[in-house]
């Protein structure tokens, strides 16, 4: 009698125990709300986790940050939004003034980056997470590559920097030194948007494979080995319970988008000026609705496409000078090209030429002084609204005797504007 007690009380022992294991086990790998929040530090406030993520480039010594995104994650609701930031945004870092986002982390690391960044966001910033070139590969094959759907063939070599690249158009299971050409490449009109935009479905594809059923018994070996890959203020325990909860949360509930913005030139250098009320929007306003939602806002589309239009139609009208193009991206024939466009759309094209080199990001519109009061200037605005040019973007220069257009990597969205202008003859 007394031995079957002792085994009784043995026994309820274990299973208390194994209770309590199983539950906190449970809270690693399959975390509620309530307990995300009793070990992860998050903003009372809004009630996300915010977390910085920044791919390094280490190459011949270099220590740059080469890609910069943010991850806001609802806890309660489970909507995780990605806000990338581009490299070239112009912040003030402290103690170097006005700069390049990308440069406060060669200035400082990563406590000037993620400084620099909750300055100019206004949002704190729980954890960080930084992957180099060296480690992202690894990574990627650790949990067996990913598919992506390619937009269109990517071709780039760089005989110097030993780097080529031959990515062909379609989906394509990439492992992971595919990846990192896939994320690096930026040989393109959009330049580092583009770049940014290809990073951006490089995540997504992530998150559909850390989804995957095969994936989930692997996650706490998963996130234990990314943990010595990369430079994290996570703990273990952390990292797993971060990892479960966003596999459950549902595709619709991500959104991934660029800092809204233009891209301008100050004191001849250029930079991406980010709009922060725009920025705040996306990250705290609601996620894009239903179908139904989709087709009003594409009717609301054309609607404003129409209007544009005619009111692009009055501002050629408005231009009395012929202006000069520039090819300041390098394309065969595109000077050419462009003149049709703008001489169908019934502009004058006076002159077509080459610009002194070819890594134009931005196209650019520049105009002579003149003695005639302002009306090269004046043309030279009129021309900016019709390419849908920054002002930044607009600037005398004493060398040239026409207003002028040069077409950088940015160069089809601007073709694709003046192409669908009629003109009534």
């Amino acid at each position: 009698m007394k031995i079957t007690k002792i085994a009784l009380i043995a026994t309820l022992a274990v299973l208390s125990i194994g209770a309590g294991v199983f539950f906190r086990l449970q809270n690693i790998v399959a975390p509620q709300p309530e307990h995300i929040k009793e070990s992860i530090s998050y903003d009372k406030e809004t009630g996300n986790i915010n977390v910085l993520v920044v791919g390094i480039d280490d190459v011949e010594g270099g220590h740059r940050s080469d890609t910069i995104g943010l991850a806001t994650i609802d806890i309660d609701d489970k909507i995780v939004r990605f806000m990338s930031l581009p490299r070239d945004t112009r912040v003030q870092i402290p103690g170097h003034g006005w700069q390049k986002l990308n440069h406060a982390y060669a200035y400082g690391g990563t406590d000037l980056l993620r400084q620099t960044i909750i300055n100019y966001l206004g949002l704190p910033i729980n954890y960080h997470v930084l992957v180099n070139y060296e480690s992202f590969p690894k990574i990627v094959d650790m949990i067996g590559g990913v598919e992506i759907n390619v937009e269109k063939r990517l071709y780039y070599q760089d005989k110097a920097g030993k780097l080529f690249i031959n990515i062909p158009k379609g989906l394509q299971q990439m492992n992971g030194k595919t990846a990192l050409e896939y994320v690096r490449f930026r040989n393109d009109a959009l330049g580092d948007i583009g770049r940014v935009q290809r990073q951006q479905q490089f995540i997504k594809a992530v998150m559909k494979k850390v989804q995957s059923p095969e994936m989930l018994p692997k996650l706490p070996d998963f996130a234990k080995e990314i943990l010595n890959l990369v430079n994290t203020n996570m703990t273990m325990t952390q990292a797993v319970q971060l990892t479960s909860y966003l596999r459950d949360i549902n595709t619709q509930n991500m959104a991934f988008f660029t800092l809204p913005g233009k891209a301008a030139y100050i004191s001849n250098v250029s930079y991406w000026l980010g709009d922060l009320a725009a920025a705040s929007t996306l990250l705290s306003g609601p996620l894009p609705g239903e179908e139904s939602a989709a087709e009003e806002a594409a009717t609301q589309t054309a609607a404003i496409q129409t209007v544009e239009e005619q009111n692009l139609m009055e501002l050629v009208k408005k231009l009395n000078m012929p202006i000069a193009i520039l090819n300041g991206d390098g394309q065969a024939g595109l000077g050419k090209t462009a003149s049709s466009y703008f001489q169908k759309a019934g502009i004058d094209v006076a002159y077509v030429g080459n610009a002194k080199h070819y890594d134009y990001h931005y196209s650019s519109i520049q105009y002579p002084p003149t003695k005639k009061g302002d009306e090269a200037q004046q043309n030279a605005n009129i021309l900016k609204e019709i390419c849908g040019i920054s002002n930044q973007l607009v600037q005398v220069n004493e060398t040239i005797a026409h207003v002028t257009l040069v077409l950088g990597h940015d160069k089809d969205t601007i073709l694709n504007r003046v192409k669908n202008i009629t003109t009534k003859q």
